[in-house]
């Protein structure tokens, strides 16, 4: 994203009230873990490290959307 970061992408969805309910999942090759605290302090629901394996994507997303078993 050449004009805004990820951080600033959270805090305008989860600022706006519009956008409060919107479940944010960051995934991201170059965040470590203190950067991954500090986007969920921005908004994020979850974040991840890619390559991350498609279950498990599945899994957050079933979870966030109250659809697990």
């Amino acid at each position: 994203m050449p004009d805004i970061n990820g951080y600033e992408v959270c805090r305008k969805i989860k600022s706006n009230p519009a956008g409060k309910e919107i479940k944010i999942i960051v995934l991201s090759a170059y965040l470590n873990e203190e950067a991954f605290e500090q986007m969920k302090t921005f908004g994020a629901d979850a974040c991840f490290s890619k390559p991350l394996p498609l279950a498990q994507l599945r899994r957050e997303v079933a979870r966030m959307l109250g659809l697990e078993k």
